[in-house]
């Protein structure tokens, strides 16, 4: 017979249940080890490998895209050279060029960085669910995300680190709601000095910072947000490389300047999936182009999420900041397949306390993970037997739709006033939690002040 937990009973651990999720993801990621993973991909990360263990980190900017030149911030490279070192140490101490590109240990290495990465992230949201509500709640919502499909097949199978981003994403902002908004600013820091990704969610956490803290809080998490990148960037100064480093954001934005780089989103509908793919600087309305339209479509989801944050319960954040990032992913210009990624985390930290974000957690799983599978080169020939080319077309353009349909949904579901009770609060989650600071004043307002 069970008995019925009561009022003083301590709040169930989850550890177990977390434990076992963690490996048995663990289990499967290791299991597609060995698998080639996206193939252009995996050789430019190699190359990139390469360039930072014989040339120190700062080499990354030197050279030129795609072998020595690396588009990645320097976070995700100081792993890439972990695993370099470690392959001239167990491999090839020479780095031989033919070798490298031919080594299933090296591309196993460049894999195993992006696991780690989702591993982690997968403990990270346990211990900050587990902080919000409790232990079982924690492990559930780690376990939908460490088991989840489309993570798996970005991580393990193509090899991607877009669990590394997510990573510190999802830490800025569940530090900023425990009220820890200093160590939350140097997380964000971290996360946009690992992918641009994360760059489309600055505004948000500032602007949430400063509801929830003030002005100076907020001004002092701006320094921190900073200095966390000038640590990052030190090598490049000390090596006498920094211009170097600041070539990064134009080299970025002018890599696969298309519509949409085979992701399913409204461009992808209005080239009508076409190959070879258009570029976004060509005209689309008049004189305006793509790039020129997709601005404001998605500076105005910005513009939603910010309002909508002022007027949303206090655990709307992560609901928000996820539906910024897929904003961002559906209406931006130069989108890749996976660059959906980081919407997962964050939507799974909303789950607990936000019922309908269930369904739209699940619809995102499943466009996500075809839109990777759909254009995987491997699965290719493979989907090309089971179905014809119009067929599969189809299925890109279906699947793009309902991406578009979800964030439709979920726009109209953010612009209702009553969106405080759409949230479905258990108890296990409080409504407010302030950040920890001195108490008021007998009379003193209790509105965030400039502290």
């Amino acid at each position: 017979m069970v008995r019925a937990q009561g009022p003083n009973d301590p709040a169930p651990s989850g550890a177990g249940l977390f434990w076992a999720a963690w490996l048995v993801s663990a289990a499967v990621c290791a299991a597609l080890l060995f698998v080639p993973g996206y193939p252009g991909d995996v050789v430019h990360y190699k190359y990139w490998t390469r360039l930072v263990t014989l040339g120190g980190i700062g080499a990354a900017y030197s050279g030129t895209y795609p072998e020595t030149y690396a588009i990645y911030p320097p976070i995700t490279l100081y792993a890439y050279g972990i695993v370099g070192l470690l392959y001239r140490l167990l491999a090839d101490p020479s780095f031989d060029v033919e070798a490298m590109l031919a080594s299933q240990v090296l591309s196993v290495g460049i894999k195993a960085v992006a696991i780690t990465f989702h591993l982690a992230l997968g403990f990270a949201i346990y211990r900050l669910t587990r902080a919000r509500a409790n232990g079982r709640v924690g492990a559930l919502t780690a376990a939908l995300y460490l088991l989840n499909p489309a993570a798996i097949f970005d991580v393990a199978y193509w090899g991607q680190p877009d669990a590394a981003h997510s990573l510190w994403a999802v830490l800025a902002f569940g530090l900023l709601d425990l009220g820890r908004d200093r160590a939350g600013a140097v997380a964000f820091g971290l996360a946009a000095m690992t992918k641009p990704q994360a760059w489309a969610l600055f505004p948000l956490f500032v602007y949430a910072a400063w509801l929830r803290t003030g002005r100076r809080r907020t001004v002092t998490g701006l320094a921190l947000i900073a200095l966390t990148a000038a640590v990052v960037a030190l090598p490049f100064l000390l090596a006498g490389r920094l211009g170097d480093f600041l070539t990064l954001p134009e080299q970025i934005a002018s890599t696969m300047p298309v519509a949409s780089a085979f992701a399913h989103n409204l461009w992808w509908l209005v080239t009508r999936g076409t190959e070879p793919l258009v570029f976004d600087r060509e005209a689309l309305i008049g004189l305006l182009s793509y790039r020129d339209v997709a601005g404001p479509m998605v500076l105005l989801v910005a513009a939603i999420g910010l309002w909508r944050l002022r007027r949303a319960p206090s655990d709307g954040l992560f609901l928000i900041a996820a539906y910024q990032a897929f904003g961002w992913f559906c209406l931006t210009t130069r989108a890749h397949e996976n660059h959906a990624f980081f919407v997962l985390p964050l939507l799974a930290m909303a789950l607990p306390t936000v019922p309908w974000a269930r369904v739209l957690f699940a619809g995102i799983t499943l466009t996500l993970f075809l839109n990777m599978a759909l254009h995987d080169p491997l699965l290719a020939p493979r989907l090309q037997a089971l179905a014809a080319p119009d067929t599969l077309w189809r299925l890109q353009m279906a699947n793009a739709s309902l991406n578009l349909l979800m964030l439709a949904g979920w726009t109209a579901l953010l612009l209702r006033p009553s969106l405080g009770r759409l949230a479905t609060h258990s108890g296990t989650i409080p409504v407010h939690r302030p950040i920890r600071g001195p108490a008021p004043r007998t009379g003193q307002s209790t509105a965030p002040s400039e502290r």
